[in-house]
């Protein structure tokens, strides 16, 4: 696709649909001038543009080059969409270039926010190593802690234990040069924290211990004293015990986090006695007093909160180190009785039909923000505005906080960022608040390995810390938590449950069933099982006879986690409901795996569900249900037991099955396809779902659609004249289109659609291989690609509608989720590609390209990676379809199904 030319020109061709052309020398302006063809099979041309990089070097160019060769022309075989692909990505490509061509050889961090005034190295190795919690004393003496332990390697020659040092910058210019030994003893250190009473106090994965009155020491008199202990088997070094914060309007509260421990048993123990035991049920917070007793636990899963922060207002947030098959990591805002819905005990990828990622689920919670990548600690960053530390993405983010109901929304904007050595951990405010000290692990090595580093970033401005006046807590009425069951904040159905869980009487006093609100229903079962999970099991039939969903999701689950298998018999019988929604299929599925005992950690139910689908004794919705629910690569869903599900005489289990031929990666597909489409005793909808796979094939099947085109049916006739026109085999006539920024235009063009909105050709144009090609990038109810948002449930999530939708498929770069963002990866041996984050544990890199397939990078060969602030989603999507399939387009969406 491309040819080099000599010097610093190039000219790419792809099939004479458009050409990119730059010119300039080392250190001129390079300039893009793009220009384009008409070509045949799609609308209006697009308007020619120019884009300018100034002072990007031969070699930046050259990556450029590369990128857009290989990841964004060659992944795609539709020239139209490879074009607007072109046209978005370069804008975001030239920003971050250019951001990194100004970098020099003094300044390693990269400045985002007007506050910040200078960086400078405070400590370095070999003066600090693989430092991990940093805490500011009130005499501005910076104490690390030093990790010798973490994954320690038999060659490495550090240490034995961690220890607490100490910095101090005894001649103003912003570096250490004193430093000393506070401590040497401790093993997987994992936080620090001082109370403002100057005590110190400090987390290991298996005990909170404190240093009294450090704040005035040189040196610790003795070991730290144990307020709270963690007795478990567990010993991966950083799924314990971390996330120290101490509440600055209410000093007595200390609250820390753990992580899921590797589904081990384990027992807190406070100082007063206080015993809190669980195992697999994952990450969980917990408060005491800053002496350790009181201790109780606030909030269960979690992955790992690894780091922990109240705001000014004593509201409380942790950091969530995400499973490896489910980013993002969350900010999750914590409240009493808060469950963010990962279990370890269901596996750590975080997507077992029983584990709940997103708060979707009765009686969880979801994120209020997504996070980078191995996110570590989090600090208020003033009122209402947070920093986390993405680890993995080399970086400190701000986090803006806006209320949304009785929690918050939490945007995400950079700070600060900085090469692949920048592994931000923790952070701590120097006393007069005009500097934020952020310790540096540097390697992407976990194993310790005798590197590391200590910022100072000194602030134009002092953050403003003071504590506003706390509100006086009000105590949840028993009577009035009822009420608020069927709230629609998820935030206040939590408190309600919470109160109820601790009243058991008003609990049972309560004629649930009598409730209309299903929402109700479904939180009151809940509390119940949340205040004696056994003694209260024998509603479970009762749950699993509701008419609503999620109370009968409820008691599946419940069987699941106690293991009542018992209720076996009634839980098969959810198979056999017509309605079954497909979360509840999944989920009964692997509680019945749960309660035989056969369920694994990393659960997969496409042997159960394609077993239910070749079941002929089951009734035709659940078999249509469970093949849909079949992966379409799983290796038992062959052509040839499709093409026999498709001869089914139940019409949704042959409609199911035509579906996903159609889809389906096996190119033998095409024959069975064609037959299909040309069999007229099938219904017309499916037989056009057969000729809207075709779409692929068009060429070899030409003649056949030929004459499908010109069929009776108006629905086979419409589909199989699409087919064609897609693929360039007869002229495809569409009016000129609105420019991308007039909305008003382009909604007055669908409303002058004639007609109700149909959704069955949306469905089909959603899958569609050469036209609206969405289920490339994205997924709805359980089938396409996830590059982009899942789209299910989008309909509800649109306040806005169809002009919401639109707004983001014209102009994808309107609003990006941070997880969405791209990343531009460049390997050692200068090959650059582009993908989304799909997994960052063990020794590679997990993404997803922009063609929808999955690759992975070895950690070590990376040499740069930079986040591109755009959408890699095509700005001209809709340029090759009429307005007529517009309107079906974006009603399927919004409907998320027929």
């Amino acid at each position: 696709m491309f040819a080099f030319l000599e010097g610093a020109e190039f000219v790419v061709e792809a099939e004479d649909l458009c050409r990119v052309e730059s010119s300039g020398g080392e250190g001129e302006a390079h300039i893009f001038e793009i220009v384009v063809g008409a070509g045949q099979g799609w609308g209006a041309p697009l308007p020619m543009t120019c884009l300018r990089i100034k002072q990007v070097s031969d070699k930046i160019m050259s990556l450029l080059l590369a990128a857009i060769s290989e990841t964004l022309i060659g992944a795609m075989k539709n020239p139209v969409s490879s074009l607007s692909l072109l046209l978005t990505i370069l804008p975001g490509l030239a920003f971050a270039l250019d951001v990194f061509a100004q970098e020099t050889a003094d300044v390693t961090l990269k400045i985002h926010h007007p506050n910040i005034e200078s960086i400078t190295r405070f400590a370095e190795n070999p003066d600090i190593v693989t430092p991990i919690g940093v805490a500011v004393a009130p005499d501005g003496r910076v104490f690390v802690q030093e990790n010798h332990t973490h994954k320690r390697g038999k060659d490495y020659t550090g240490p034995e234990t961690d220890r607490i040092l100490v910095f101090e910058d005894t001649d103003g210019d912003g570096v250490s040069d004193e430093r000393s030994v506070f401590y040497e003893g401790l093993i997987f250190s994992t936080d620090l924290l001082f109370g403002p009473d100057g005590d110190l106090y400090v987390a290991t994965r298996w005990f909170i211990g404190r240093f009294p009155k450090a704040a005035n020491l040189k040196k610790a008199k003795g070991d730290p004293e144990i307020i709270v202990e963690c007795q478990t088997d567990g010993n991966y070094p950083h799924n314990g015990v971390g996330g120290l914060a101490i509440d600055p309007g209410n000093p007595e509260i200390l609250a820390f986090g753990f992580g899921e421990n590797l589904g081990e048993d384990y027992t807190f123990v406070g100082s007063d006695g206080i015993e809190i035991s669980g195992g697999g049920e994952g990450g969980s917070t917990y408060q005491c007093k800053t002496d350790g007793s009181q201790l109780k636990r606030i909030s269960t899963g979690h992955w790992n909160a690894f780091g922990m922060c109240y705001d000014l207002n004593g509201n409380l947030f942790s950091t969530d180190n995400d499973p490896s098959g489910t980013p993002p990591n969350r900010l999750l805002h914590i409240i009493p009785g808060a469950d963010f819905g990962f279990e370890f005990r269901y596996g750590r990828s975080g997507r077992h039909p029983l584990v709940d990622w997103y708060g979707k689920n009765p009686g969880t919670l979801g994120m209020i923000g997504a996070l980078g990548e191995a996110t570590c600690g989090v600090i208020p960053f003033g009122p209402g505005q947070l920093l986390t530390a993405s680890w993995t993405d080399n970086r400190v983010d701000l986090h803006p906080l806006t209320e949304s109901g009785a929690s918050f929304k939490a945007g995400r904007e950079p700070f600060l960022s900085g090469p692949d050595d920048f592994r931000p951990v923790h952070f701590s405010y120097s006393p007069d608040h005009k500097a934020l000290y952020i310790t540096d692990w540097v390697s992407l090595s976990y194993p310790v390995h005798g590197q590391g580093r200590i910022w100072k970033v000194t602030l134009k401005e002092p953050v403003d810390l003071t504590p506003w006046p706390r509100k006086k807590i009000e105590i949840l009425a028993p009577k009035i938590s009822l009420t608020l069951l069927g709230d629609a904040d998820p935030y206040l159905r939590t408190a309600a449950m919470e109160t109820l869980r601790q009243h058991s009487d008003i609990l049972k006093s309560f004629d649930w069933k009598a409730e209309s609100n299903p929402v109700a229903r479904a939180h009151y079962a809940v509390a119940l099982k949340r205040a004696d999970p056994i003694g209260n099991a024998g509603i479970i039939p009762e749950l699993l006879g509701d008419v609503d969903s999620d109370v009968r999701y409820v008691g599946i689950k419940w069987i699941a986690d106690e293991k009542q298998s018992q209720y076996r018999e009634q839980l098969s019988a959810q198979l056999d409901r017509n309605g079954l929604k497909r979360r509840d299929l999944l989920a009964v599925v692997a509680a019945l795996a749960e309660v035989s005992g056969d369920l694994s950690k990393e659960f997969s139910p496409g042997d159960a569900l394609l077993e239910l689908a070749l079941d002929d004794s089951k009734i035709q919705f659940l078999r249509s249900l469970a093949l849909h629910g079949v992966p379409i690569g799983h290796k038992g869903l062959t052509i040839g037991a499709l093409r026999k599900l498709a001869k089914s005489k139940g019409k949704a289990l042959q409609r199911e099955a035509v579906r996903a031929l159609a889809i389906h990666p096996d190119p033998t597909r095409a024959e069975t396809l064609a037959r299909l489409a040309a069999n007229a005793n099938l219904d017309a909808s499916v037989r056009a779902d057969a000729i809207a796979g075709l779409a692929s094939f068009a060429e070899d099947h030409q003649e056949s659609l030929k004459e499908l085109a010109s069929s009776s049916e108006a629905t086979v006739a419409k589909e199989a004249t699409r087919t064609l026109e897609s693929a360039g085999l007869q002229p495809r006539e569409l009016a000129t289109k609105p420019p991308f920024t007039d909305l008003a235009a382009w909604e007055a063009m669908l409303d002058d659609v004639p007609g109700e909105p149909n959704l069955a050709a949306g469905r089909r144009l959603f899958f569609h291989q050469r036209l609206a090609t969405c289920s490339n990038c994205h997924a709805i109810n359980g089938r396409g690609l996830e590059v982009g948002p899942d789209l299910t449930t989008i309909g509800r999530q649109a306040d806005g509608g169809r002009s919401w939708v639109l707004t983001h498929i014209l102009d994808p770069n309107a609003e990006v989720a941070p997880y969405f963002r791209p990343q531009m990866i460049t390997t050692r041996d200068g090959q650059t590609r582009m993908g989304f984050v799909l997994g960052k544990e063990g020794k590679a890199l997990g993404y997803i390209g922009p063609d929808g397939k999955k690759f992975s990078v070895i950690k070590a060969d990376v040499t740069a990676r930079e986040e591109l602030p755009i959408s890699l989603m095509p700005p001209g999507l809709l340029m090759p379809l009429s307005a007529e399939e517009i309107r079906d387009l974006l009603a399927y969406i919004l409907e998320g199904r027929e």
